[in-house]
């Protein structure tokens, strides 16, 4: 029988605790204060659950202040949506010249969804709430979230085009699939994480999908061809 061990979820640990109301921010401008409380209410409530009411008394602010600095709901959710690309849209810090570099940055591409995981939980948890919405939001914050998906798609899809450049992954193999099987294996993974807290260990279960799928897109000379001269 399959269990949850094969996800590296423990017996220790208790699950995440009940979101407690966001409190008031305040370092930074007003600006980005606003900004920050409204991803921690979109992230809780979704999209059409986070009234412009909530996110001002999340702020300290009154709504009339609110409106000084964002004209509506939706701009104050672009500019959330703005804000999670500019933290989230990282890149390997260094040039990937060889094979070696290679493989570190696309280890630490997976490591580095984990740790800001950790250090924003809320971001794909938005992304996940809003893709569960999006039959009900307006046409432009859709818009907004689907070019933020395909960003990072895009990022990841350049990084397996590297891998085959450097003759790492197969010369054959789909960039564009491959991308989308680690952005989907991460969401799953990411979602693990929500349900179980700290019984799932997600930096661990993202390093291993990392691996796995290196061995599994490797070059053929990198494993090995099998000899088809050899006796039987």
């Amino acid at each position: 029988m399959r269990s949850f061990d094969a996800f590296m979820i423990t017996a220790a640990g208790k699950p995440l605790a009940a979101e407690s109301a966001p409190t008031p921010r305040r370092r930074g401008s007003l600006d980005q204060v606003l900004i920050d409380a409204a991803m921690d209410l979109f992230a809780s409530y979704g999209y059409r659950g986070t009234s412009l009411s909530r996110i001002a008394r999340a702020a300290g602010v009154t709504k009339g202040a609110l409106y000084w600095h964002f004209s509506d709901k939706e701009e104050f959710f672009l500019a959330v949506v703005e804000k999670v690309l500019g933290d989230w849209e990282q890149r390997y810090p260094k040039a990937i010249v060889t094979k070696k570099d290679f493989a570190t940055a696309f280890l630490w591409t997976f490591e580095n969804m984990a740790a800001l995981n950790e250090k924003n939980p809320w971001v794909s948890r938005l992304l996940l709430i809003i893709t569960l919405e999006s039959h009900k939001i307006s046409p432009r914050v859709l818009r907004a979230m689907r070019r933020a998906n395909l960003g990072a798609l895009r990022n990841m899809r350049t990084l397996v085009e590297r891998g085959k450049q450097l003759g790492v992954f197969d010369p054959s193999l789909d960039a564009g699939w491959a991308s989308t099987q680690m952005f989907a294996s991460y969401l799953g993974l990411a979602n693990l994480w929500y349900l179980h807290g700290p019984r799932f260990d997600l930096r661990r279960s993202l390093t291993r999908q990392a691996r796995e799928f290196m061995r599994q897109w490797s070059s053929k000379k990198a494993r090995g061809a099998p000899n088809h001269t050899a006796p039987e």
